[in-house]
């Protein structure tokens, strides 16, 4: 009897295997990075929207509310739209430079929401240079949230935070 013809077989066996193993994780690892992609998209989206409304937000809050009630407003206009939840997923989900940008965004909105406490309506050279902060930062996170998005797109970035 030879062995030649079982050897053989086994062989086609264990590459059949291999093979679909390989193909099988191969489509695990697209669906986990497309799975990903559409949360931190949807993340990122959340992010910039819940920053464009709360700073919106803060604007009104200095233009048309009184001294006595303008603490609480603000801290009202802040928390309205969870931007603070939403950088927590952001910490749970994205790269840690997309973090940062983040962090930074949400600093300068903080810092946004004291200096609507004590303003002056009319104090537009500081309004200014805290919109401008504000609308540099940003434009910061948008650049790095693009270039995350890419790289899970072509492959080029770590899938995973």
């Amino acid at each position: 009897m030879s062995w030649i013809s079982p050897a053989s077989a086994l062989l086609g066996v264990l590459l059949g295997a291999g093979a679909t193993a390989l193909a099988d994780r191969r489509r695990w690892h697209r669906e986990a990075v497309t799975r990903l992609l559409e949360l931190r998209t949807q993340l990122y989206a959340d992010y910039l929207i819940a920053m464009e409304e709360t700073g919106r937000d803060l604007l009104r809050v200095l233009r048309t509310t009184t001294g006595e009630e303008r603490a609480t407003a603000a801290e009202e206009a802040f928390a309205a739209f969870n931007l603070g939840g939403a950088r927590q997923r952001i910490h749970v989900l994205a790269p840690l430079d997309v973090v940062r940008a983040a962090d930074d965004v949400f600093r300068a909105l903080r810092r946004g929401r004291d200096y609507v406490v004590t303003a002056d309506p009319q104090d537009s050279v500081e309004l200014l240079a805290m919109k401008d902060e504000v609308g540099t930062l940003r434009d910061r996170f948008q650049v790095t949230v693009r270039r995350d998005v890419r790289g899970l797109l072509t492959g080029s970035a770590s899938w995973s935070p």
